[in-house]
């Protein structure tokens, strides 16, 4: 099927569109927009329980520096210590046992 050039310049502009209404938004509020996210809570240190780690930080390099603990298969808490997102990703991470992944499990 052979897409004429309004249709490809049409998509473009929606992909363009989508690219900068996401570079716009903090990383907090494009991880809330995920279900996964209520899975996952800020994570706490048993040595430092009183030291705050934030939960999400935005880069700026278009990333997500991601320090939670999400819900695994047997209730407890899997920490996801450090881990580097892009903005456009934090839609379609999973939680994989605990485990956060871009993608299906």
């Amino acid at each position: 099927m052979r897409l004429s050039g309004i249709t490809v310049v049409i998509g473009i502009l929606v992909f363009w569109g989508y690219m900068a209404q996401t570079a716009e938004k903090d990383c907090l509020s494009l991880w809330q927009q995920n279900p996964v996210s209520q899975s996952c809570k800020a994570y706490v240190s048993a040595v430092a329980p009183d030291q705050a780690t934030p939960m999400l930080v935005d880069l700026q390099n278009g990333q997500c520096r991601i320090t939670l603990t999400c819900e695994n298969w047997y209730g407890g808490g899997t920490p996801n210590l450090f881990r580097y997102f892009q903005k456009a990703q934090l839609v379609n991470i999973h939680n994989c046992d605990g485990e956060l992944q871009v993608g299906p499990c």
